[in-house]
């Protein structure tokens, strides 16, 4: 069974739409939805699902034990500032009051604490930390991320090089050829007065595990790539 873990602002809405198309027995879950527990396990089993789609945190294999997942990463400091824009743009987005009512900028959004998706986000759900809002991300949280793309992820895909991760997925679950827009493509203004070095900065600080894991994620993805083109 596949499980597609959706990180916010990471390319992921394309996926989900390529996945609608790869199967036919699909399950939707949040982790807004509550922890997962047997009874969600057994109704996905019921369900004979192929493939469970959603913002959700890589637990699932702990009640069902062949779930292999997939994910998109996507470079922190772009994604926070997709994050922010999105938020920012959109009445629905659960932030946006926040952001207006305070009259928030970039810098104040990443530093606010408002929700751990702005303070390494990709590595709390990747690991799937307790609490995701409120546990303390440090070295071990990092390194649970890293093994668990190591031993449970059949793929990830990098926001940045969608294309070429899409193919190697395809191969690796022997779809048939994916046919595909680009979903939710951000059209807001991603450069203001307040995208400037300094709050890159504080972006980077803020999402440090963020950072390497994102850096490692790549480097793994061009390992991956020059043994496919190689063969080697």
């Amino acid at each position: 069974m596949l499980a597609f873990i959706h990180i916010p602002k990471t390319a992921g809405t394309t996926l989900h739409k390529i996945l609608f198309h790869q199967y036919k027995r699909i399950f939707v879950r949040h982790d807004t939805d509550g922890a997962p527990d047997e009874r969600l396990a057994s109704v996905i089993r019921q369900n004979k699902t192929q493939v469970i789609i959603g913002h959700f945190s890589a637990n699932m294999h702990t009640l069902i034990p062949s779930i292999r997942y997939i994910t998109c990463l996507r470079e922190p400091v772009a994604r926070i500032k997709s994050h922010y824009h999105h938020a920012l743009n959109d009445p629905a987005h659960y932030l946006h009051h926040a952001i207006k009512s305070k009259k928030m900028d970039l810098a104040t959004y990443v530093s606010s604490g408002l929700s751990g998706e702005l303070n390494n986000g990709m590595t709390r759900m990747i690991a799937g930390v307790h609490d995701f809002h409120k546990s303390v991300i440090d070295e071990s949280v990092l390194d649970q991320a890293k093994n668990h793309i190591e031993t449970l992820f059949d793929g990830v895909i990098l926001s940045e090089h969608f294309d070429p991760g899409i193919l190697m997925l395809a191969q690796t679950l022997y779809w048939k050829t994916p046919y595909y827009l680009r979903r939710k493509v951000g059209r807001y203004r991603h450069a203001d007065s307040s995208d400037n070095n300094l709050t890159c900065e504080l972006i980077r600080e803020i999402n440090r595990f963020d950072c390497e894991l994102y850096a490692w994620a790549k480097n793994r993805f061009e390992h991956q790539k020059t043994h496919i083109v190689t063969g080697k």
